[in-house]
């Protein structure tokens, strides 16, 4: 039956092992120690592992390829072996070896006259007894070795010159198991003459040991090449994945809350939290046809700017003053003017202006004139004012008519003002959004639309419409919903939450409103709330990459296992054969569900 083996790490003490035996159901078992093992720095670690391992009657054994190692477990009385050479134990049990005692069948004659020798050694207990005397050991032939035995006789001819080696026992307990090189192997005796001389044989003999050299040349190269391909795929591409399952609370919430703009924030006692008003100013102008018909009498309307080419003094015009065109069409200033005065640059005069509404002095199509580029002042004939001061029409006059045209009833004015405050609502509704950033929350009801000045101009166009020019205003209430703010309703229900549940999140949250009663007067607003959310622990992936970067995946699985509220964890990792965690965060990946 296969004896069982326990593989230590360097860094596993006397302790260790001890529980790692203990934990064995098997009764033979073999401690496979590494050289450099924290075995090797005192004898005392053996006698304990022996004397735990006597005491549950476990049979222990020590392979080691370390000489100290083998010295210390052999003074212990525990039996020994090394992976590569057969030494007997000083128990008498026999190590794993390609090395294997001659056999009498193939020494020499050695002149004892079939007497075997026989010497006395002391055992671990002071008993001294006989056993036969150790024969020199050689080396297993390999395979291509007796290959060549079976094809030359003359090579097997040639092994046997070459001699056997031998190897001498340690003198002494205590001492190192292994011994220089050659104290195992002894030189290969120098060839006779005749062999030197025999160039054939000299030769054979060299060619087979410089094989022998390439073939341990080759076999120490392929290894370290594996070595390095392994150590940078581990080191390049070297990943963990780790996914985590915390566990998850419901949690829900009813009542009614206050949204206040008098407030900076919020006021978990009396559910109020900061609340803000946004207004949205909107006017348009439509036409409407006008249904009704009469006689009128109408005056062309226009524009003119008055220059003022005199001198730097500002002069006033009174209301009605008259304007001539060219062509002796009076027209009038509806309002009175103050022309500024020129100004007056390297002696020269640079004409002021101002735009005023002019009307014509009779009715009709006639006044309905184009741009006229200078029209005088008939107050000023006879002054140098006259020539200095004078008007310009830019854009044509209009509106002047005598006879039967449409205009608008009482019923066309009521239709038209009502179109114009449904406009007005309609586009201030729509408008209201793009006041405001996404996380605040206007809820339905929380809105307010005045419509502030509605004019109607009843004089028709030549199509028979007239125009409404309208005015209105929309104000609403809202608060912030955002996540990230310190005053949002989220986490106001959160930290009503954490008063159960320390240091937990919301993984999911959703709240629903109802009954929304503005106070724009005041500025507050009352609502209805039901939210529903799912509560986990407070986690930060970037804290466990940090925590876990470069460590054994012994100490990642503890520092997960050591999360709280945590229902599941496991870690992967690529290649399988990492033993630790990759020590660059980013090849670290976290999935928690």
């Amino acid at each position: 039956m296969a004896t069982k083996k326990i593989i230590l790490e360097k860094e596993e003490g006397a302790g260790e092992a001890v529980d790692r035996i203990l934990g064995e159901p098997d009764h033979a078992l073999v401690l496979v120690v590494p050289r450099g093992s924290m075995l090797g720095k005192s004898a005392r670690n053996f006698n304990l592992i022996k004397r735990e391992s006597a005491d549950v009657g476990k049979e222990i054994s020590v392979e080691s390829v370390d000489e100290n190692i083998l010295a210390f477990a052999r003074n212990a009385g525990i039996p020994i072996s090394h992976p590569l050479f057969r030494e007997r134990s000083t128990s008498g049990a026999s190590g794993i070896s390609d090395i294997v005692p001659v056999s009498r069948d193939s020494e020499e004659d050695d002149g004892n006259d079939g007497e075997e020798e026989v010497e006395e050694v002391e055992s671990p207990h002071g008993r001294k007894r006989v056993v036969p005397a150790r024969r020199p050991v050689m080396l297993r032939k390999t395979s291509i070795e007796v290959a060549e035995e079976n094809q030359s006789e003359e090579k097997e001819e040639d092994d046997r010159r070459e001699g056997d080696i031998a190897g001498e026992d340690a003198e002494q307990e205590g001492q190192s198991f292994f011994k220089e090189e050659d104290r195992f192997f002894k030189k290969r005796q120098i060839p006779s003459v005749d062999e030197i001389n025999d160039e054939d044989n000299a030769e054979r003999i060299s060619s087979r040991r410089t094989l022998r050299g390439s073939r341990i040349g080759w076999t120490v190269g392929a290894l370290v090449v594996l070595g390095a391909a392994l150590y940078g795929i581990t080191v390049f591409f070297g990943s963990a994945k780790i996914n985590i399952t915390f566990k998850k609370t419901p949690w829900g919430y009813n009542g009614n809350f206050v949204a206040e703009t008098a407030t900076s924030k919020i006021d978990t006692t009396n559910n109020i939290i900061p609340a803000q008003v946004f207004s949205v100013p909107k006017n348009i102008t439509k036409s409407f046809p006008a249904t009704g018909q009469q006689n009128v009498s109408l005056k062309a309307q226009g524009t003119i700017t008055i220059y003022n080419a005199y001198s730097s003094s500002p002069q006033s015009l009174v209301a009605t003053t008259r304007f001539v065109t060219p062509d002796n069409k009076i027209f009038r200033l509806v309002n009175a003017v103050v022309v500024p005065g020129a100004a007056v640059t390297n002696g020269q005069i640079v004409p002021s202006s101002i735009t005023a509404p002019i009307v014509a002095d009779q009715a009709g199509v006639d006044y309905n004139v184009s741009s006229t580029q200078k029209l005088t002042i008939p107050g000023f004939e006879g002054t140098p004012k006259y020539a200095a001061f004078y008007g310009s029409i830019t854009t044509s006059t209009s509106g002047g008519f005598v006879g039967e045209k449409a205009v608008p009833t009482a019923s066309d004015i009521a239709s038209a003002k009502q179109a114009i405050t449904d406009t007005l609502t309609s586009e201030l509704q729509g408008s209201l959004t793009g006041s405001y950033t996404n996380n605040f929350k206007i809820l339905d009801g929380a809105t307010n639309i005045q419509i502030t000045k509605i004019t109607v101009n009843t004089s028709t166009d030549s199509n028979g419409n007239f125009s409404v020019f309208g005015e209105g205003t929309l104000s609403a209430i809202g608060f912030d919903e955002s996540s990230s703010a310190a005053t949002s309703l989220k986490n106001f229900f959160l930290s009503i939450a954490q008063s159960t549940e320390a240091s937990s999140t919301f993984s999911d949250f959703s709240v629903s409103y109802a009954s929304a009663t503005p106070d724009f007067a005041n500025g507050k607003l009352t609502f209805g709330v039901n939210a529903q959310g799912t509560l986990e622990p407070t986690f930060s992936q970037d804290d466990l990459r940090a925590s876990i970067a470069g460590q054994k995946i012994s100490v990642a699985k503890n520092a997960i296992s050591s999360l709280p509220e945590l229902q599941e964890g496991a870690i992967s990792v690529w290649p399988a054969w990492l033993w630790q965690i990759p020590a660059n965060t980013k090849k670290i990946q976290i999935t928690v569900d």
